[in-house]
């Protein structure tokens, strides 16, 4: 009998551990409804680093770009290796027009997340990776199983950011799931929210 209640104690205690576990891992996390960039939350390999200024317009999209929809469904788009960062003087924290295409974006279907991050993210790259959402809080299994894979794929000097989706990623993934025609002209943007560093923006004459 007394074997029988101390088998059972353990077990309840390693069940609980195992809970609890799996609670830490897989908590929620919730994104600011602050700026989409000044207010980005950074995740660092090394939990030692300190928090990192304000990310410039032009660096929000990093190398990797993983976008996460409403419905949890997951596309990413890849962009080239950045270098040695240096940032002086005043911060542009609105985010640059990078001409993103519907067909940059690449579905990654559910069952092939874990396969998909480690076939791109190669030994010999500085990985600077976003995962972006216009969803308040991320909970899916599906960002679950993306962050664990990232935090094991990053090396020393790799990072990734959670942030909200940009006015023009917004735009490009709705055009790409409708299968819509696709052209940034077309678009009225919202110069508060997106600038034209190297392209001058189509303006509606329309208006006075």
């Amino acid at each position: 009998m007394t074997r029988t209640f101390i088998g059972f104690i353990v077990c309840f205690l390693l069940f609980n551990c195992s809970k609890k576990e799996n609670t830490i891992q897989n908590t929620p996390y919730i994104i600011s409804k602050k700026d989409i960039i000044s207010n980005i939350s950074k995740k660092p390999k090394n939990k030692n680093i300190p928090p990192p200024p304000p990310i410039p317009g032009w660096l929000i999209y990093g190398t990797n770009t993983f976008i996460i929809d409403n419905e949890s469904k997951i596309y990413y788009f890849q962009r080239n290796e950045i270098g040695r960062i240096c940032i002086n003087g005043p911060i542009d924290t609105i985010a640059n027009f990078i001409d993103l295409q519907p067909n940059d974006l690449v579905e990654i279907p559910n069952n092939t997340i874990s396969d998909f991050v480690k076939l791109n993210y190669k030994d010999n790259f500085r990985h600077i990776t976003f995962i972006a959402s216009k969803l308040d809080t991320l909970k899916s299994e599906n960002y679950f199983t993306l962050i664990k894979v990232i935090e094991s794929s990053l090396k020393e000097k790799d990072f990734y950011f959670i942030r909200r989706t940009t006015q023009e990623e917004d735009t490009v993934l709705k055009y790409k799931k409708n299968n819509y025609t696709y052209d940034s002209n077309d678009i009225k943007w919202d110069l508060n929210k997106i600038r034209f560093p190297f392209i001058k923006p189509k303006l509606d004459k329309t208006k006075k």
